[in-house]
């Protein structure tokens, strides 16, 4: 009899670095193997364990052929106790990241296969072609508390390689276990451990803002010796702002007396650029005395990103403030910390670019501001645009002016978009040629290849965006497009799956020459097929 898990891809994927694609691949794979075993639930803390597996694999590997390449290339004796191999590579990887690493493994057959055995109790495996150190990065105890054992092996692909099967404890789908209703004693007993644990401190203060109690923890944490001028050093401590929102502020006009989630920064006594960023909670007692729970949040030196007040405060900047963030970077931003990430790393990946332009609208603006409101037309066609971008899959990179940049990993999908856009672009001008209005075209380029997705620009504005010749192509693709239609590459026609061509109609390709290119760029004319659905 059959398994479900026959279904699992037969042949492993080679990695070479964990790059966009691959990692895509791979989660994949990992999300058909936990729901194979009835593991629905367990798909995004694995891909948290297989993530950290394989960075540091991929770490391993690159560590070991990057010394390779430094006694070659060097005449360095390879010692594993010389610090000057891995200064080098430490500054290999700031300043060109894995990128020149994982193309030297890939030219030389250096890669870790991952595979997805049908075994019930082993859910993936990684052969490494080296060493390996034997310690997850940073997801050991997540490991145990999902049910999952490392174990480490001989590796098949070389007498220094290693297999690391990420195994479950026990297989089949597990039962969730029951939940239970506190009593009063529990509820007690569990928040003076949580108390405990977190080392929260508490402060009372007087109806003036004197301080009356406070936790002698929360002078060691300050660093501040505990006597008789301790509480009075404390109070000058504090930012006045606390007093002026809180004490005399928040907690008393709320009627309940509550106050929540309001961040303090007190500066650490005897030096000049560390802190301590606490999260404040509490209310007003019947006595009129403000009694507060105090969170340390983070331990900071120099300048910090997080920023003091009230936290309701900052949920509305970021109401305000998460329209003008790009779509891509908001999602790459909550990936990155999921999987453990401060910041959002480059990419090198294969995109459908797509630029999307109004036709002529900078005259339209000059003889028409009078008449119409031009933000609100051009709101109105970007909305539009923006919205058949989501619907397949896309993002938003960028909108310059009348133009909007948008980026698909799929290239049908990007195509479907373009032909949507122009569909609702007919629509908008049937209606404005009934109001008697100019009719406002669009003209659209899409091309396919490679792109480097990263961040440029300076620590005060930073854009992470794509960039490399394939960008600059599709602009020019778009302005060689005659308005009201859809010019895309050769390049993404040809990527097009064959069973997802019959969407569209494709005209004969021709040549043409664009500025800042030598030889002329094969494209063809697209538009929706008449045979297919919604066309």
């Amino acid at each position: 009899m059959a398994s479900p898990l026959d279904a699992l891809p037969p042949q492993p994927l080679a990695v070479h670095a964990v790059e966009h694609e691959v990692w895509c691949a791979l989660q994949a794979s990992l999300q058909q193997a936990l729901q194979l075993r009835g593991l629905h639930a367990l798909v995004a803390p694995t891909s948290v364990v297989l993530h950290d597996l394989l960075d540091g694999a991929v770490a391993a590997m690159h560590r070991s052929v990057f010394r390779r390449i430094v006694e070659s290339d060097f005449g360095l004796r390879q010692d594993a106790a010389d610090p000057y191999p891995e200064e080098l590579y430490q500054t290999e990887i700031a300043e060109h990241g894995a990128e020149n690493i994982a193309r030297y493994c890939r030219e030389h057959g250096w890669q870790i296969s991952v595979s997805y055995p049908r075994e019930e109790h082993e859910l993936v495996r990684l052969d490494l072609p080296v060493a390996w150190d034997g310690v997850p990065r940073s997801t050991t105890r997540l490991m145990q508390a999902l049910g999952y054992r490392l174990d480490v092996q001989p590796g098949p692909q070389s007498a220094d390689g290693q297999r690391l099967r990420l195994m479950l404890e026990t297989a089949g789908p597990r039962t969730r276990k029951s939940a239970v209703l506190l009593d009063g004693d529990a509820a007690a007993a569990g928040v003076a451990a949580i108390f405990d644990k977190l080392d929260y401190a508490l402060i009372r203060f007087s109806g003036s803002g004197d301080i009356l109690a406070v936790s002698p923890s929360l002078f060691a944490r300050l660093r501040m010796r505990i006597d008789a001028a301790a509480a009075n050093a404390l109070a000058a401590a504090i930012p006045a702002n606390f007093f002026n929102d809180i004490v005399w502020g928040v907690a008393l006009e709320d009627d309940r007396g509550v106050f929540e989630n309001y961040r303090i920064r007190i500066r650490l006594p005897q030096t000049t650029n560390t802190s301590l960023l606490f999260n404040v909670s509490g209310f007003r007692d019947d006595d009129g005395c403000i009694q507060s729970l105090w969170q340390a949040v983070s331990f900071d030196e120099g300048d910090s990103p997080l920023s003091e007040g009230s936290m309701l405060s900052e949920v509305r900047v970021h109401k305000i403030t998460r329209n003008y963030v790009p779509q891509l970077v908001e999602q790459k931003a909550r990936d990155a910390v999921r999987l453990g990430k401060n910041k959002l790393s480059n990419e090198v990946r294969s995109v459908a670019v797509l630029f999307c332009d109004i036709v002529g609208f900078t005259s339209y603006v000059e003889t028409n501001a009078d008449s119409e409101s031009v933000i609100d037309t051009l709101n109105s066609i970007l909305r539009r645009v923006a919205n058949c971008v989501k619907r397949n899959r896309g993002s938003i990179d960028k909108f310059m002016g009348d133009c909007v940049m948008a980026l698909f990993d799929h290239p049908a999908d990007a195509l479907r978009a373009a032909c949507e856009m122009q569909g609702h672009s007919q629509d908008i001008n049937a209606l404005r040629d009934r109001a008697g209005q100019q009719p406002l075209q669009l003209r659209i380029g899409v091309h396919w290849g490679e792109v480097v997705i990263g961040n440029v620009g300076t620590v005060e504005r930073l854009d992470w965006t794509a960039i490399g010749d394939v960008v600059n192509t599709a602009s020019r693709i778009e302005k060689g497009c005659r308005p009201g239609s859809i010019l895309i590459s050769q390049a993404i026609r040809d990527a097009v799956p064959p069973d997802e061509r019959g969407a569209f109609a494709f005209d004969d390709v021709f040549r043409l020459q664009v500025k800042g290119k030598w030889e002329e760029l094969a494209v063809c004319y697209v538009s929706a097929s008449p045979a297919a659905p919604g066309a």
